[in-house]
């Protein structure tokens, strides 16, 4: 409990160091929300007044202790561009993001996982070379083009899913996997081969290990002894690496849903950012880092299941 609380109270800390830098950098941007809303031809009555009403025209530390006081009532304020509240806006984006990410994670642990386990224990083998090349050429790939490519040849040329979008509210489960998955199959990819590239290493050295050779003297089965003696211990290094990996599927969201259209979290900051719509920009923001910080925490705890040593240490 007491590890738990230690890493809870960074948690927290992180979390107030990060709203600080987003609405410093946010605020501090170029262009006026008031002028581009109202336009050119706008008097500088009307951009005072305009400016009043998005509360602009207060002290930057006002307008942050503001901010900060509403979030923590989960209110975000207003979009500058519709007028919504931010968190509705944002949730129904979240909603899109939280089911592309949840698809990618999995596709992104089951291939990577599998493959590091595979190429750990044929070590320089043929099915070795091949998974590390994979693993070398799918990290070499940028996501734009990956996605790019999926379009023209999964969509365009054989006609297997929808190019892009997400589909409409209410339909089966079925077509809204449909538009998932080549845009979680993109951002599944780099996080995959990463994964691969540290559980091969880390399995591997592991397995090298003398109490390994001392399992299999008492002829255990080698199942047992990768499972119970070498992955457990192999975890370690691959679960702040794959914490890592999981919470930057929110960054290559970014990308990724631009290329495919759809409508998400990465997606509508893009747009806020082109808008200079400054609550979206930082609700989203803010959100992210809150995620990202989150899942940071919950590998934290795990290292403390895992290895009790952490614990005490």
């Amino acid at each position: 409990m007491r590890y738990a609380l230690i890493r809870l109270a960074q948690l927290v800390l992180m979390l107030f160091i990060g709203s600080i830098v987003i609405f410093l950098v946010i605020q501090n941007s170029p262009g006026d929300p008031a002028l581009i809303r109202l336009g050119l031809d706008a008097t500088p009555e009307q951009i005072a007044i305009e400016r009043e009403r998005l509360g602009l025209d207060k002290s930057l530390p006002e307008r942050y202790f503001i901010w900060l006081s509403q979030a923590l009532r989960l209110d975000l304020g207003n979009s500058f561009t519709t007028g919504q509240p931010v968190t509705e806006v944002i949730g129904t984006a979240l909603a899109y993001t939280a089911q592309l990410a949840i698809v990618a994670a999995i596709l992104a642990l089951v291939v990577g996982v599998t493959l590091g386990i595979v190429a750990a224990l044929r070590r320089g083998s043929r099915t070795d070379v091949a998974i590390s090349t994979f693993a070398a050429s799918s990290l070499s790939i940028p996501g734009f083009a990956l996605g790019t490519v999926l379009i023209l040849i999964v969509s365009v040329e054989l006609g297997l899913l929808p190019p892009a979008g997400a589909g409409q509210p209410g339909q089966s489960f079925g077509a809204a996997v449909e538009f998932t998955l080549m845009p979680a199959f993109t951002l599944a990819i780099p996080v995959a081969a990463v994964l691969i590239r540290y559980i091969r290493v880390a399995l591997g050295e592991t397995m090298a290990q003398d109490y390994i050779v001392t399992a299999r003297s008492k002829g255990l089965k080698r199942s047992t002894i990768v499972v119970q003696h070498g992955l457990r211990n192999a975890l370690i290094p691959t679960i702040t690496v794959a914490g890592i990996q999981l919470g930057g599927l929110l960054a290559g969201a970014v990308v990724v849903e631009t290329v495919f259209s759809y409508p998400g979290l990465g997606r509508l900051t893009i747009q806020a950012i082109r808008g200079v719509d400054y609550p979206v920009v930082q609700g989203a923001l803010l959100l992210a880092a809150a995620i990202f910080l989150i899942l940071t925490f919950l590998v934290d705890i795990t290292y403390g299941l895992i290895d009790p040593r952490i614990r005490v240490q």
